[in-house]
């Protein structure tokens, strides 16, 4: 996402409101409030209790169900916790890569564990079926989303009010434009708008909720709140650099997030080969790698070539001298 659409972000968080446009005309996305959607989905237990008393089971008097005719398994449901978590420890390893090239490859290996998990977990909602807790959910979905697109900028007639159940065609575009619209204001897209240069003048004044939404911080919008949480963060990071931030890191919310751990480990990691008070080697990575890294840290020191210098081959005492010991 470029600069500008990063910009359009920031005007539409300010102004509270995205307009998608439709085969139907300009459709307006109302953003909800952090305690609105609280109280929406406070609605679940209401819907739950409505749902097993016209006699839905539950999730797992379903499952049961299926592990007495053998359709599904206690493995199977164990199979898809395990991925669950396996994708939760890949999540939590990525933040201590510090080569980009394993970096890309590590998110390639959580991309398709995320697709496998999806597949389990689709063939599992298929055998289960509806249950109580599944009507409870598209209940207050319902309500939600009935809430979320409307068709006029005062908020006034919901897309959905006159929408007519046997109305298929319809119905799937606006599944489609809420779709484009969470894809849009995603965690991704607005920490990134938060580094744009849109923003900078307004980076500072994320330290006092009113000086910039000019509104008490319950009243905020959920993209307000997300907003201001990674401006305070990354304005965070900013005023308390012991060194120089590249430019390249200061504009990518990941990259900047990775140098502030480093400097709170003290420059230290255990993806690195060696640190000392010369060079910094990085075993695994390639020129491209070596590249990036030198712009984050000027003692880089690129193992391939100082071996090359050396004949091919580099002994103990070279090898030490390389990092000051």
């Amino acid at each position: 996402m470029n600069d500008e659409n990063l910009a359009d972000i920031i005007a539409e968080i300010f102004d509270g409101v995205t307009v998608l446009n439709s085969s139907f005309g300009p459709i307006y996305v109302r953003h909800f409030g952090q305690l609105e959607l609280r109280r929406t989905f406070s609605e679940r237990k209401k819907y739950l209790e409505q749902a097993k008393n016209r006699g839905l089971m539950s999730e797992k008097e379903s499952l049961d169900l299926l592990y007495k005719d053998e359709m599904w398994t206690p493995e199977s449901e164990e199979s898809v916790e395990k991925k669950k978590k396996f994708i939760e420890n890949l999540n939590k390893g990525l933040g201590r890569i510090k080569i980009p090239s394993k970096r890309e490859e590590h998110k390639k290996m959580i991309k398709r564990e995320m697709g496998v998990l999806e597949e389990l977990e689709k063939e599992r909602s298929t055998l289960v079926g509806l249950t109580a807790e599944k009507y409870a959910q598209k209940k207050v979905n319902q309500i939600f989303f009935e809430n979320l697109l409307f068709e006029d900028k005062e908020f006034k007639k919901s897309v959905f009010r006159d929408l007519i159940y046997s109305d298929t065609e319809k119905e799937y575009e606006f599944n489609m434009l809420q779709e484009q619209f969470f894809t849009r204001m995603s965690d991704d897209n607005i920490s990134k708008a938060a580094l744009s240069p849109f923003f900078s003048p307004y980076l500072s004044y994320s330290e006092n909720v009113h000086d910039m939404y000019g509104k008490p911080i319950k009243d905020l919008s959920a993209f307000e709140l997300k907003l201001l949480t990674y401006a305070r963060t990354f304005l965070n990071i900013f005023k308390n650099a012991t060194k120089e931030i590249p430019t390249h890191v200061a504009k990518d919310p990941e990259l900047l997030l990775d140098f502030h751990e480093a400097q709170k480990n003290d420059g230290k990691s255990s993806k690195k080969g060696s640190d000392g008070d010369g060079g910094t080697t990085y075993f695994g990575a390639n020129k491209q790698d070596i590249a990036q890294m030198k712009a984050e840290d000027e003692d880089a020191v690129d193992l391939t070539d100082e071996m090359k210098k050396r004949g091919g081959t580099l002994n103990m005492k070279e090898f030490m001298d390389l990092h000051g010991v």
